[in-house]
């Protein structure tokens, strides 16, 4: 049953038997035999055929998946309680958006250890999509986004209010631009329209790297002060705000991390 499980959350997660084949090192007939098989158990029809490789998953398979993601949660809890002799404490993985990693979370991180002691903090630094994704997942238990991104299971809320600044040299001769997946493209790109700006543009997917180019004399670009430092001038009347938000997921009702998300919200919120 376990085996069927993990072939069907492939399966929802890629849409292709054959990349599920491919990830589980099993056959593509033993994936649809064991799909097929789970669906006659359950009585239902959990993928369509949609042209020669790509399926789609029905309502009963979206409900199958999000019940699976809560067990999936119930199981691993269990598993870190049974070694809680060997290993003390339960495992919490922060996704963290770019700007967020390096400008925010550093300033609440001490903090949040030092009231969880038993909790074993990761964190990972995607872009906001890949945070959601990854919640979405079960693969994070908190996320902390640049972008107002909403989803039907996970609480959002308000935490950091950043100021944006435009910065570089008035005679650059190209424009750093991070990628459209990243929260500060949307304002580089207003910006270079409402300014009727021709610029070359140079595409970076790192603050750090248009920090370090910014220094060198290179380009141009808007982004969030926190990012510069005292080191660089800056423009400060573009007026430009946003905020960044952290999104939190119901989880086992012993679990700490229960608790945790309850306390970023009433000690961190803006709402």
């Amino acid at each position: 049953m376990f085996q069927r499980f993990e072939i069907f959350m492939k399966a929802y997660n890629t849409r292709n038997f054959s990349e599920v084949a491919n990830q589980l090192f099993i056959s593509q007939p033993t994936v649809s035999v064991q799909l097929k098989k789970l669906e006659e158990q359950l009585k239902i029809t959990l993928f369509v055929r949609q042209g020669p490789k790509q399926v789609v998953p029905t309502e009963e398979a979206d409900f199958l998946y999000s019940q699976l993601l809560t067990l999936q949660d119930e199981w691993d809890f269990m598993l870190e309680q049974l070694q809680h002799v060997k290993v003390k404490g339960e495992k919490c993985v922060i996704a963290c958006s770019n700007t967020c990693a390096t400008n925010f979370l550093p300033k609440i991180f001490e903090q949040i250890q030092s009231c969880f002691p038993t909790i074993i903090f990761e964190i990972k630094q995607v872009n906001s999509d890949e945070v959601v994704e990854l919640m979405d997942q079960h693969e994070a238990d908190i996320g902390f986004i640049e972008k107002p991104l909403v989803h039907d299971s996970f609480n959002r809320f308000a935490i950091f209010e950043d100021h944006l600044v435009l910065a570089g040299a008035d005679d650059a001769k190209q424009w750093l631009m991070r990628e459209e997946e990243s929260g500060i493209y949307y304002y580089n790109k207003r910006f270079i329209e409402e300014q009727n700006i021709h610029l070359p543009i140079l595409k970076v997917n790192s603050n750090t790297v248009i920090v370090e180019l910014l220094r060198a004399g290179i380009g141009k670009t808007i982004l969030s002060r926190e990012s510069l430092g005292d080191a660089l001038d800056y423009d400060v009347e573009l007026g430009y705000r946003r905020y960044f938000y952290c999104v939190t997921r119901k989880h086992p009702d012993n679990s700490e991390i229960n608790r945790l998300n309850k306390y970023i919200e009433e000690q961190f919120s803006l709402e």
